[in-house]
């Protein structure tokens, strides 16, 4: 059996930044990462959120899902996000089903 996605909704607002898939990985209990792969379009979850560098602007909001590839029978700790220039990524706790 294959990997399966997890979708992780996303919502960026209240100041002017790049929106982008890229710096959103998954991470699991024994230290791995499930990255995104930068794919979209197809069955993949709607509304996407953006592959491209999307601007949004103070005021305007930007929303959709992350499409990422979780390995069979794993279960992933926490949702990372880790954008080039902030000294220490910020990570959610994945709540228990």
């Amino acid at each position: 059996m294959g990997a399966s996605w997890a979708g992780c909704p996303r919502r960026c607002s209240g100041r002017t930044i790049t929106a982008s898939q890229f710096p959103w990985s998954l991470a699991f209990a024994d230290g791995t990462r499930a990255e995104v792969t930068g794919l979209n379009g197809g069955d993949f979850p709607k509304p996407e959120f953006p592959t491209d560098d999307a601007t949004v602007k103070v005021g305007d909001c930007i929303r959709g899902k992350i499409p990422i590839p979780v390995p069979p029978a794993s279960r992933p700790e926490r949702i990372v996000y880790a954008p080039e220039g902030l000294d220490e990524p910020v990570e959610w706790t994945v709540p228990k089903r």
